[in-house]
C-alpha cells in the first residue's frame, strides 16, 4: 500500500524538476536561439559613423595627443601603473589613427567585417587609454564595450559587402544565415545595466533628488553650451520632477524593454531622454552612442514587418532572366583589403607631414612655447584662494509659496496680508555661513532683519515675510548680506489690499 504522505512529495518534486528544466530551456533559448543578426548589423553600420566624427577631428592632433612627441596622458599613470602601455612615436600614432579611420569605414560598409571590428576595438581602446584628458570619456568606454561584443558576433552576415560577395559566390543561397542571439542579448544587458548603475548611485545621493546637483549641472558649460538647461534652472520644481522621472525610467528599463509595448515605450523614452541631454546638458556624442545600442533591440520579426510595409509602396519588379555570374569578386578582392590599409597608412603619414602641425618645416622655424607670466602661474598654483562673499551666493528668488523646498509662483508685486517666500541659493562648496535677508524701505532704511545659519551641506536658505497691514503700500527691497557685506538685492512692490476685487474689505 502506498504511503499517502509520499505521493504529494513525489508530485511536488516532479513539478520542481519540470520548472527547473523550463527555466533552463528559457535561458538557453534567450541566449542561444538562432536568429538573423539584423540589429547587430544596424549597430555595426551606425556606430562607426558616430565615432568618425570624433576620430576625424582628432586625426590632425594625433602626434600631440597620443605620441611621445606630444603630451600624452595615459590613464594608468593616475593609478600608479607607469609605462603600462607603450607610448608610440609621432609617426606611429599617425599610422594608428589613419588605420582607425579606415577600419571604421570598412566596418560600416561590412568589408572584412570581423577584421575591421577587431581593428577598431584594439586601436580605439588603446588610443583612448593614452589620452585620459579628452579622448577617454564615458561614451568611449561604452563604444569600446559595443565593439567588443560586435567582434564576437556575425554582424557582417547581412547588409554588408561580405554578405553581398558571399551571396554572389554561392548558388544555393536560400536566405540570410542565422546565428545564436547571445551577442545581441549581451548588448541589451549592457545598456540596461549602464542605466541601472547610475540609478542606484543617484538613489544614494540626496542632493540629486533635492534638485541641487541637477541644477548646477544645467548651469555649467563643462561639456558644451546648453542655453535650454540654463532656462530650466528658473523652474526648480520641474527640475526635481525630471530627476525623479529619470531615476524611475533608468530602473524600469532593464525589466520592461524586452518585448511588447514596454519595449517601444522604454526605447522612445530613452531616445527622448538622450536627445534632451543634448539641449540641457550640452552632450553631443554620448546620446548617439547610447542610442546606437538601442538598435540591438530590433529583431528579425521587426525587419520582416517593416519590409512588408515597404513592399506596399515599392513598385513591383518584373522577373528578369538569370544572368550567369562569371566574375569571382571574392577572389579578386582577397588582396584588396590589406593593400587598401597599406596605401591609406602611407597617404595618412604623407598628409600629416604636409600639414606640419608643429611647424617644423616653416621658414620662421617651429612653433615656440610661450612662457606664462608669474602672476598667472601663481594664480593657477594657488591652493586655497580666498572666496568673496558675493561668490558664495548664487541667486535670490521670491515667490508666493514653497513646493518641495523650492519657491514657486515667482513675482515681485505683492498685496498687504500676503506671504512672501524668499530663497537664497548658495554655490557649492561653501563653509558654514550666517545669511541675512533684510527688508528695507524705499529710502534703504532697515525695517526687519532675519538671520539664519546655513551649514555647509545645505544649498538653500528660506525666509518667510508676512506683509501685514503695518507696511504702507510702496516700494521695498530684500537685501541679502553674507559675511557682513551686501551680496544681493531684489526690489518688491507692495500694493494695498483695498484693491482686491475692486472694493474695500468689510470689517468685522
Amino acid at each position: 500500500m502506498t504511503d499517502p504522505i509520499t505521493v504529494p512529495n513525489q508530485v511536488e518534486l516532479g513539478t520542481k524538476m519540470a520548472s527547473r528544466r523550463g527555466l533552463r530551456a528559457s535561458v538557453r533559448e534567450f541566449f542561444f536561439a538562432p536568429e538573423v543578426p539584423y540589429g547587430l548589423a544596424l549597430c555595426r553600420m551606425v556606430l562607426p559613423v558616430i565615432l568618425l566624427y570624433v576620430v576625424l577631428r582628432r586625426w590632425s592632433h594625433a602626434r600631440e595627443f597620443f605620441s611621445s612627441d606630444g603630451a600624452s596622458a595615459p590613464l594608468a599613470d593616475n593609478y600608479g601603473y607607469f609605462n603600462m602601455l607603450p607610448v608610440p612615436s609621432g609617426t606611429m600614432a599617425v599610422i594608428l589613427m589613419t588605420l582607425l579611420v579606415m577600419f571604421l569605414v570598412t566596418m560600416s560598409v561590412g568589408w572584412w567585417t570581423r577584421i575591421s571590428v577587431i581593428g577598431c576595438l584594439v586601436i580605439y581602446t588603446y588610443l583612448n587609454m593614452l589620452d585620459c584628458l579628452s579622448t577617454f570619456t564615458k561614451y568611449s568606454v561604452i563604444a569600446s564595450h559595443v565593439l567588443l561584443l560586435l567582434s564576437f558576433s556575425r554582424c557582417g552576415a547581412v547588409w554588408s559587402v561580405d554578405a553581398w560577395l558571399d551571396r554572389r559566390k554561392r548558388t544555393d543561397w536560400t536566405g540570410p544565415p542565422r546565428f545564436p542571439a547571445w551577442p545581441r542579448r549581451l548588448m541589451q544587458l549592457l545598456i540596461g545595466l549602464i542605466y541601472l548603475g547610475p540609478a542606484i548611485t543617484k538613489i544614494l545621493t540626496p542632493t540629486f533628488f533635492s534638485g541641487d546637483q541637477l541644477r548646477f549641472w544645467l548651469m555649467t558649460d563643462v561639456n558644451h553650451s546648453n542655453p535650454m538647461g540654463e532656462q530650466l534652472t528658473l523652474y526648480p520644481v520641474m527640475v526635481v520632477t525630471m530627476a525623479y522621472i529619470s531615476v524611475v525610467w533608468e530602473i524600469l528599463f532593464i525589466f520592461t524593454c524586452w518585448r511588447g509595448h514596454g519595449r517601444w515605450i522604454m526605447l522612445l523614452l530613452g531616445a527622448g531622454f538622450h536627445l534632451g541631454t543634448r539641449q540641457t546638458l550640452g552632450l553631443y556624442i554620448f546620446p548617439w552612442v547610447s542610442m546606437t545600442t538601442y538598435l540591438a533591440f530590433i529583431n528579425a520579426s521587426d525587419v520582416v514587418r517593416w519590409q512588408g510595409w515597404w513592399a506596399r509602396f515599392r513598385p513591383e519588379k518584373k522577373d528578369l532572366p538569370a544572368v550567369p555570374r562569371r566574375t569571382d569578386w571574392h577572389g579578386k578582392l582577397a588582396l584588396a583589403f590589406p593593400a587598401t590599409l597599406l596605401v591609406t597608412a602611407v597617404l595618412g603619414v604623407e598628409l600629416e607631414h604636409w600639414i606640419d602641425p608643429y611647424g617644423i618645416r616653416r621658414q620662421e622655424g617651429p612653433h615656440q612655447l610661450v612662457e606664462l607670466d608669474r602672476a598667472t602661474v601663481e594664480a593657477m598654483l594657488e591652493s586655497n584662494p580666498v572666496m568673496r562673499p558675493e561668490d558664495l551666493v548664487h541667486s535670490l528668488e521670491m515667490g508666493e509659496m514653497l513646493v518641495g523646498g523650492y519657491v514657486v509662483g515667482h513675482k515681485s508685486t505683492f498685496r498687504q496680508g500676503e506671504r512672501l517666500f524668499a530663497q537664497c541659493t548658495l554655490n557649492p562648496p561653501h563653509p558654514d555661513l550666517m545669511i541675512e535677508c533684510n527688508l528695507h524701505d524705499k529710502e534703504n532704511r532697515l525695517l526687519d532683519r532675519v538671520q539664519q545659519v546655513v551649514p555647509r551641506e545645505t544649498f538653500r536658505a528660506n525666509f518667510l515675510y508676512v506683509l501685514h497691514d503695518a507696511l504702507v503700500p510702496g516700494e521695498y527691497s530684500l537685501v541679502v548680506r553674507c559675511g557682513g557685506q551686501e551680496v544681493a538685492r531684489r526690489r518688491i512692490v507692495l500694493e494695498s489690499s483695498k484693491n482686491v476685487a475692486g472694493r474695500a474689505p468689510v470689517a468685522n
